[in-house]
């Protein structure tokens, strides 16, 4: 099954050098599991019916373990739930959807992992597997933003999570360019200008979960903050 949003969310989210997270906090939480439910919606296995995720039934199995965990979670639910709901009780085990993914990405090629160890303690560091990958993907995403190169159905879901997680400042260092990066992924969001008949429900689906990441981010940060 394809899982490019999800291996694109997480390798543009490392820092290729020192091999840890550059989106942290609410935005790594909520976009891991918006990422894997955008691929999840691109493989028709979950719809999304007036702001409402439904499994579809009897779909199979797709042979990756973050993915399964997910639709079982969703499939099984005794009472349907808005995207938000979802987005906030699956991100209560992001932190497993992370780790089985970089697992599945490692496997798969896509990352490498390096095991070290500290006082004692062991963690695991990730980079992408081939280099220039990473440059690869911003370069084509930068083409998209600022170019307006027709995207892929899973660049277009990309697209939102860029916006949700605010992840213009992976794209660029910073400066003008940045700012320009950031004001344009805002109008793409708005203005939809890669909208035809054909995509038109994949950019809905998108723009509700990327709705529904955001308002969910900001709601735990707010909780955080008056806590």
């Amino acid at each position: 099954m394809n899982h490019k949003v999800t291996e694109h969310f997480i390798s543009l989210s490392l820092n290729p050098d020192s091999g840890r997270y550059v989106i942290l906090g609410n935005y790594l939480t909520y976009g891991i599991v918006g990422a894997i439910m955008m691929d999840l919606s691109l493989a028709g296995k979950i719809k999304i019916e007036n702001n409402i995720i439904i499994a579809v039934k009897d779909t199979g199995s797709t042979g990756i373990p973050a993915f399964d965990r997910m639709m079982k979670t969703i499939s099984e639910a005794g009472k349907q739930k808005t995207i938000k709901k979802w987005v906030r009780k699956l991100g209560n085990r992001s932190a497993w959807y992370r780790k089985e993914m970089q697992k599945y990405l490692v496997n798969s090629g896509a990352l490498k992992v390096e095991r070290k160890k500290f006082i004692g303690i062991s963690y695991t560091l990730h980079y992408p597997a081939k280099p220039g990958a990473r440059k690869n993907l911003i370069h084509r995403y930068k083409e998209i933003i600022l170019y307006n190169k027709q995207p892929e159905d899973y660049e277009i879901m990309m697209l939102g999570l860029m916006f949700s997680c605010k992840m213009h400042k992976v794209i660029v260092g910073g400066g003008p360019e940045r700012r320009k990066i950031r004001k344009k992924i805002v109008e793409i969001i708005r203005d939809e200008p890669f909208a035809t008949d054909i995509n038109k429900a994949i950019i809905e689906m998108q723009a509700a979960i990327s709705a529904g990441i955001a308002a969910t981010a900001a709601l735990s940060a707010a909780t955080s903050s008056s806590g």
